[in-house]
C-alpha cells in the first residue's frame, strides 16, 4: 500500500519510522505547506527532495498513492480529510479526530460519501493491558462489572507557550480522548451521559483547566469516574492511568504495567493474583498501521474508524459542555440524535 504523509512536524518522525518498518507499506510522498518545514524534515528524516510536496494534489501529480497519513494539528484535519477523499485516497489520521465536533461529523460524512476508509490513531487501546483486560472481562473473571475508576496524574505538557499550555481544557481534549476511548474499548459499553467539573490548582501551569473529575454513565448500568490533574507534582501515573474495575467477584486493577485480580470479601474466597498479559504480535502505532492496512485489504471497517471514534470524541465534548453549563449532558445531545 502506497502512502503519503501529510504534516512533517515532530509527530511525523515516529510515524515515518513505523511506516518504514511495515513491509506492506511504501511511503511515496511527504507533504507540508511550509517550505522551511519541508526542508527541515528532509534533513531530519533523510528524505529525497523529489518526494517532498506542498499539498496532496501536488504530490498526486507526481506519484500514485492508496492512502494518506494525517499528522497535522487537529484544526487542519477536516481540510486534509476533504482533500484526501476527493483525491480518492483512504485516510488514517492522528487523534483527536478534530478539535470541533461538527467538523468531526463532517469528516466522517465525507468519508462515507467518498466510499473511503477512515481510521483514527487511538494507539492506547492497542496495548497489552487494555487488550488483556478486555478479554478477562469477556471471560467473566470478576462477573458483570458495575463501577470503574480511572485516575491520571502527571506533570504534563510543561513547556511554556505550547498550545497545550495555552488552549482551553487541554487535558480533557488531548489525554481524555485516549482514556475515554479506552473505557469504551475495555468495557465494551457505549456512553450515555456525562457530568464533569474542571479546575486548575494554584500552582498550575496551564491557562486552560487541566484538572477534572468526570462521571460517565455507560449502557448496562455501568458508572465510571475519570479524575485527573495535568499539573501534578506528586506520584506520577502511568500513561494508561490507574484503573479499578469492580464486579461481584472482585476487582481488576492496573498497577503500573501489571493487572491484578483481587477479592477480599467474603474472606473465605479471598484472592490476589497477577494476571499474565497477552503476548501481542504488535503494539501501539505498529498495531494501528497493521489494522488499517489489513482492513483495506479485507474491505472492512477498521477498529477505531472515524464512525466509531465519534462516540469517544463525544465524551470529550460532553465533559467540556457539562463543566461550562454545570449540568449533566446527554451524549445524544452531542451526537445530534
Amino acid at each position: 500500500m502506497r502512502g503519503i504523509v501529510v504534516g512533517l512536524g515532530g509527530r511525523a518522525r515516529s510515524w515515518i519510522s513505523v511506516c518504514h518498518k511495515n513491509k506492506d507499506v511504501e511511503i511515496v510522498g511527504y507533504v507540508d505547506p511550509v517550505p522551511e518545514q519541508r526542508a527541515k524534515a528532509a534533513e531530519q528524516f533523510n528524505l529525497p527532495g523529489a518526494q517532498l510536496f506542498p499539498s496532496i494534489s501536488d504530490a498526486l501529480q507526481k506519484v500514485q498513492a492508496d492512502f494518506a497519513l494525517d499528522v497535522t494539528p487537529p484544526k487542519i484535519h477536516e481540510a486534509v480529510a476533504v482533500e484526501a477523499f476527493e483525491a480518492g485516497l483512504h485516510l488514517i489520521g492522528e487523534k483527536p479526530l478534530s478539535d470541533d465536533f461538527e467538523a468531526a461529523k463532517r469528516i466522517v460524512k465525507a468519508s462515507k460519501a467518498a466510499g473511503k476508509t477512515h481510521m483514527v490513531t487511538q494507539n492506547y487501546r492497542f496495548g497489552s493491558q487494555p487488550r488483556t483486560t478486555h478479554r478477562l472481562l469477556k471471560e467473566g473473571v470478576i462477573g458483570e462489572p458495575a463501577q470503574v475508576t480511572v485516575g491520571f496524574y502527571r506533570a504534563w505538557a510543561t513547556r511554556p507557550g505550547t498550545h497545550y499550555t495555552t488552549m482551553p481544557y487541554p487535558l480533557i481534549t488531548d489525554m481524555g480522548i485516549h482514556h475515554f476511548d479506552l473505557l469504551r474499548y475495555v468495557m465494551d459499553r457505549e456512553p450515555l451521559r456525562v457530568y464533569a467539573r474542571t479546575w486548575n490548582p494554584p500552582w498550575g501551569f496551564h491557562a486552560g483547566d487541566a484538572g477534572h473529575t468526570a462521571v460517565i454513565d455507560f449502557d448496562g448500568g455501568l458508572v465510571t469516574t475519570h479524575h485527573a490533574l495535568g499539573s501534578s507534582t506528586g506520584k506520577q501515573s502511568p500513561w494508561n492511568g490507574e484503573w479499578r474495575i469492580e464486579g461481584p467477584d472482585g476487582s481488576l486493577t492496573w498497577e503500573e504495567n501489571k493487572i491484578f485480580w483481587t477479592r477480599a470479601y467474603p474472606p473465605d474466597q479471598g484472592i490476589r493474583e497477577e494476571m499474565p498479559l497477552d503476548d501481542l504480535p504488535l503494539l501501539g502505532q505498529d498495531a494501528i498501521l497493521a489494522e488499517f492496512i489489513t482492513a483495506l485489504r479485507e474491505g472492512r471497517e477498521p477498529e477505531c474508524s472515524g464512525t466509531d471514534n465519534l462516540k469517544s470524541l463525544a465524551i470529550v465534548f460532553a465533559a467540556i459542555q457539562s463543566s461550562i453549563e454545570k449540568r449533566t449532558v446527554e451524549i445524544a445531545e452531542i451526537m445530534g440524535a
